[in-house]
């Protein structure tokens, strides 16, 4: 027989399915072509491509533990939780529902969509609103051109007097001015000799009618009768008598001033006098809107 026909090629050796306990490998050793059952095959760590990503095993007498992290109010599973626990659903649920919170949270803000364009877009329109305000309130020649008036005509002078014949207007000076109703309203009108306040009218759309009440105080010339009128004319023509009051200073009595008080209804345009029968030393004449 040539040796030929005793060559056995590795490809034709039987393919086997399986390698049992019993089976052997043939090995190379420094001490020479040996038999290795598999059962006795050690594999260590040194050869294993991919050590880092296995996990060690516990003590087998010593007990597991985990450690959570609170996120928003679920517990979700830490590194500090002991290598190879056994995990189990309760251990991750937290986790499980964070993400159904999550996915809750994305759906309902996708939903909103629309709604935060809206938004966006009405703040927009707002800040341009507040520039041009803030343009407007910052430029001196824009509120130049800008009439604030109050609906309110509030007046109050003092040390007013009638001394000319035998009494007639009321008069007052400019230092007699404590509340000027031009200040309080724009379009409202005076004079202080003789005194009026006229109020403003309809085309002037800063005034609507109402009630004001009306103060007057004085002190009568020595020795005399007085009889001090209030007097409202009408926008339209026509004048009439508000109210009226008599009193005499004799001279043996000491007299302080004599104040009353009156409420009465003003329409737009209306002008408020005052006239006195006789001398008065000292006056004092206020009204104020209701």
């Amino acid at each position: 027989m040539a040796i030929e026909d005793e060559i056995i090629n590795i490809s034709d050796i039987d393919v086997g399915t399986e390698i049992l306990n019993n089976d052997r490998l043939i090995i190379e050793t420094n001490n020479g072509t040996k038999l290795l059952a598999f059962k006795d095959l050690v594999i260590g760590e040194d050869n294993i491509t991919f050590k880092d990503k296995l996990v060690q095993g516990t003590d087998a007498t010593g007990e597991s533990s985990t450690r959570y992290s609170s996120v928003t109010g679920f517990n979700i599973l830490t590194s500090d939780t002991t290598a190879g626990h056994l995990t189990k659903y309760a251990d991750i649920s937290g986790t499980v529902e964070l993400g159904k919170f999550n996915y809750n949270g994305i759906s309902k803000f996708a939903s909103m969509s629309a709604t935060i364009a809206q938004n966006e877009s009405e703040i927009n329109f707002l800040k341009g609103e507040l520039s041009l305000i803030r343009t407007t309130f910052s430029s001196s020649s824009a509120l130049s051109s800008t009439q604030l008036t109050l609906s309110a005509v509030n007046f109050y002078f003092e040390n007013g007097s009638s001394k000319t014949g035998s009494g007639g207007d009321v008069k007052f000076t400019s230092d007699s001015i404590i509340v000027d109703p031009a200040r309080t309203n724009a379009d409202a009108s005076y004079n202080v000799n003789p005194f009026s306040v006229t109020y403003p009218g309809l085309d002037a759309s800063s005034y609507v009618g109402g009630y004001v009440m009306f103060n007057l105080s004085y002190k009568l010339a020595r020795g005399v009768t007085s009889r001090v009128a209030i007097f409202k004319t009408k926008s339209g023509g026509g004048t009439s008598e508000v109210w009226s009051y008599t009193n005499t200073y004799l001279g043996s009595t000491v007299s302080g001033l004599q104040s009353y008080t009156h409420i009465e209804y003003i329409s737009p345009g209306d002008t408020i006098t005052l006239t006195s029968s006789s001398f008065i030393d000292k006056i004092k004449f206020s009204g104020f809107t209701l």
